[in-house]
């Protein structure tokens, strides 16, 4: 594992505790959004499952975890897609039938979120027919979505204590901006980690299909 990769493991684990200790305390809390209470199973199907995925997905990216653990990484992979589905789709009603943000957040939502039920699904059909290239690169598009949560936290938290005591239009603006960073940060980043770590061959192929 080289330097670059070692940060970004770092990160992404510190990301990873930050996303499921958010959890824990939105569970514990209620979160800010009082019509969570209106759909308490969806809003639980989605946090509790959510936890499970930042806690197992960033494993799955391990390249001894891969090649020494073939049978762990294949079942737990199948588990991970599941549960996905449930999380990513649960995202999805709440932010679209209870926006804490109104419109806006529908939008920003319903474009992420069904990108992430994309490339989980793609992900996993890529594996079932073992291109497992093109696998490896949807799953890391999907995860990157669902580690968003946490820079969106780490962006949204600061900004309501550095206001002291914000309206709820205040928060309400602040949520979607901090969402919307968080998201195009993790699928850009996502997309150059693709590109960078993608074998030679394929940027090859990938610059005659373009040309």
């Amino acid at each position: 594992m080289d330097r670059a990769e070692t940060s970004l493991a770092v990160v992404v684990s510190f990301l990873a505790l930050a996303g499921i200790a958010g959890s824990i305390f939105f569970l514990i809390s209620g979160g800010a959004n009082s019509q969570f209470e209106t759909y308490p199973v969806i809003t639980r199907l989605h946090v509790i499952p959510g936890m499970v995925y930042l806690a197992l997905a960033p494993l799955q990216f391990s390249k001894t975890i891969r090649s020494k653990s073939a049978g762990y990484h294949r079942w737990v992979g199948r588990l991970l897609a599941g549960i996905a589905m449930i999380s990513g789709a649960g995202a999805l009603f709440l932010g679209i039938i209870i926006p804490y943000s109104g419109l806006p957040e529908q939008i920003i939502i319903g474009i992420f979120g069904t990108f992430f039920l994309v490339a989980t699904i793609r992900g996993f059909v890529s594996a079932r027919s073992k291109n497992f290239q093109a696998h490896r690169e949807w799953m890391m598009r999907a995860f990157a979505i669902g580690l968003s949560i946490a820079t969106m936290r780490l962006i949204f938290v600061p900004i309501l204590i550095g206001l002291g005591e914000p309206s709820v239009e205040q928060a309400q603006l602040y949520s979607i901006i901090s969402f919307s960073i968080a998201f195009a940060l993790h699928s850009g980043f996502a997309e150059y980690w693709i590109i960078r770590t993608r074998p030679k061959t394929s940027r090859q192929d990938a610059t005659l299909v373009a040309t």
